[in-house]
C-alpha cells in the first residue's frame, strides 16, 4: 500500500461523512414559506348614511398558508333582506375561495331563480341555470291610472321601472404577489319602463362608472377601491340609490380580495433544525475518526 491510501481512503470517508450530514441537514428542513390569503362576497346590502339596515353578511375564507384550500359559499334567502322591496326576483350567492398558494377568489350577487355559481381560479365566476331575465330589481311601482266621472283621468298612471337581468355579479382575486383586480358582469341587463328596455347596462363595465335613469335613480356601476391598500381590492356590481330618498343604497354584488402575504424563508433551516444539523456533523465527525486512525495504522504495520 503507498502513502497516499490513508489520504485516498480519508477522502473517501470525509466526502461519505459531508453527504451523510447533509441528508441530514435535509431531512431537517423544510418550507418554512406559509403564503396566507383571504376573500369574502356579500351578496346585498341595503343601507342608509353609510350604515347597512340589511344585509346577507359576509361569506369569508381565509388560508395560513399550511392549510388545503378554504370555501365558503352561501345562497341567502330573499326573505333575510325583510320588506325592502327593490329586489323582487333572483337568488342571492355569495362565495369566498382562499388557497395555500396565497391566491384568493370571491365571486357575490344576483342569480335567476334556481341559479348557482362556481368560483374557479384568477377570478373566474361560472353562472350554472337561472335562466333569462331572472333578477328583477323594482325602481318604481307601477301604478295605474285613477279616472273620475265619464272617465277622466284624476290621476294618471305611474309605469313601473325596473332592471332585469340574467345575472349581477361582482368578482375579484388576488395573489401574495401584491397583484389583486375586481371584475363585474351585468348579464343582458337593462332598464325598462313599462315593459320596454329604455337603457342597456354594459355587460361588463368600466371602473367606478355610472348611469342615470332620469328622475327614478342613479346606478352606480363597479365601485373599486383597495380596503386594505396595494394588494387588495373591493368591488361592487350595482349600487342603485333612489333619486325619491326612500332608500339611500342598495349596494348588490360586493367582494374583497387580498391583501394575501408572501412569505419568505429566512434560512433554509429553520431554527430547531440548526442544532440537530450541528449535532449531525459532530457525529459524523467523531465517526470518521476510528477509520482513519485504523487506516493510519495499517500504514504503520505495512511499512514495519
Amino acid at each position: 500500500m503507498d502513502e497516499t491510501t490513508p489520504r485516498r481512503t480519508r477522502a473517501r470517508l470525509l466526502t461519505a461523512g459531508v453527504a451523510g450530514a447533509a441528508a441530514i441537514v435535509l431531512a431537517t428542513a423544510g418550507s418554512a414559506a406559509a403564503d396566507t390569503s383571504t376573500a369574502s362576497a356579500n351578496a346585498v346590502t341595503v343601507g342608509a348614511l353609510g350604515s347597512p339596515l340589511v344585509t346577507t353578511g359576509w361569506a369569508g375564507a381565509s388560508n395560513s398558508g399550511s392549510q388545503t384550500t378554504q370555501t365558503t359559499a352561501q345562497t341567502p334567502a330573499l326573505s333575510v333582506l325583510g320588506g325592502q322591496g327593490g329586489i323582487t326576483a333572483g337568488t342571492l350567492v355569495q362565495t369566498a375561495v382562499a388557497r395555500a398558494d396565497g391566491s384568493s377568489d370571491a365571486c357575490g350577487g344576483l342569480v335567476g331563480a334556481g341559479g348557482t355559481i362556481t368560483v374557479g381560479t384568477a377570478g373566474a365566476c361560472t353562472v350554472t341555470g337561472g335562466g333569462t331575465g331572472g333578477v328583477q330589481i323594482t325602481l318604481v311601482a307601477g301604478t295605474p291610472a285613477v279616472t273620475g266621472p265619464f272617465g277622466a283621468v284624476l290621476v294618471p298612471a305611474v309605469p313601473a321601472t325596473v332592471i332585469k337581468a340574467d345575472a349581477i355579479l361582482a368578482s375579484c382575486t388576488a395573489t401574495s404577489d401584491g397583484t389583486a383586480t375586481g371584475k363585474v358582469t351585468l348579464a343582458n341587463a337593462a332598464v325598462l319602463v313599462a315593459g320596454v328596455p329604455t337603457i342597456t347596462l354594459a355587460a361588463a363595465p368600466g371602473v367606478n362608472s355610472g348611469v342615470t335613469v332620469p328622475g327614478v335613480a342613479q346606478l352606480a356601476l363597479r365601485a373599486t377601491s383597495t380596503p386594505a391598500g396595494t394588494g387588495s381590492v373591493q368591488t361592487t356590481a350595482l349600487t342603485v340609490t333612489l333619486l325619491s330618498g326612500a332608500v339611500a343604497a342598495v349596494n348588490i354584488g360586493t367582494v374583497r380580495c387580498g391583501a394575501n402575504a408572501q412569505t419568505v424563508p429566512a434560512s433554509a433551516l429553520p431554527g430547531p433544525a440548526l442544532p440537530l444539523s450541528a449535532a449531525a456533523l459532530v457525529a459524523v465527525g467523531l465517526r470518521l475518526r476510528r477509520p482513519v486512525l485504523d487506516a493510519l495504522t495499517s500504514r504503520s504495520t505495512l511499512r514495519g
